[in-house]
C-alpha cells in the first residue's frame, strides 16, 4: 500500500482529502503545518508522495518542498495545491513547472488521475 503524506492548513481540505485517497485504497497521513509534516517525513521513511498546500501561515509548501530536499536522502515527490493565485504567480522560488499542480477546488478525477501517474512514476524509478 502506498503511503501518502498530506499538508493543509484548512483541515476541511484535509479531511476530504484523507477521505477521499483512503477511499482508493491509499494510506494516508496528514499534517496541518510544515513542521509536522517534516517530522511525518521523518518517523515514516516509506513516504514518498507528499501533497501540500502552497500558501499556509509559518512556512510554505515551498519551505516544506526545499527543506525536505535538503533534509532526505530518499526521492519524495510532491504534488502542489493551492487556492490562492497561480502557480506562475506563486512560485516562492520554486521551479513550479517540475510539479504537478492542482487549484482549489480540486477537480477529484484529475487529482486521483495525478496521485496516481506520480505513484507510477516513483515505482518505476524504484526499479531502475
Amino acid at each position: 500500500m502506498t503511503k501518502i503524506l498530506v499538508v493543509d492548513d484548512e483541515r476541511d481540505i484535509l479531511d476530504e482529502i484523507e477521505e477521499t485517497l483512503t477511499e482508493e485504497g491509499y494510506e494516508v497521513i496528514c499534517a496541518a503545518e510544515v513542521n509536522a509534516a517534516l517530522e511525518a517525513l521523518r518517523t515514516h521513511s516509506d513516504i514518498n508522495l507528499v501533497v501540500t498546500d502552497l500558501k499556509m501561515p509559518g512556512k510554505s509548501g515551498a519551505d516544506l518542498i526545499n527543506e525536505a530536499r535538503t533534509d532526505f536522502e530518499r526521492d519524495i515527490s510532491f504534488i502542489i495545491i493551492s487556492g490562492h493565485g497561480s502557480p506562475s504567480v506563486e512560485t516562492f522560488g520554486l521551479d513550479i513547472d517540475q510539479f504537478i499542480f492542482h487549484k482549489k477546488p480540486l477537480d477529484i478525477d484529475r487529482f486521483l488521475e495525478s496521485i496516481e501517474t506520480e505513484i507510477t512514476r516513483i515505482q518505476n524509478n524504484s526499479k531502475i
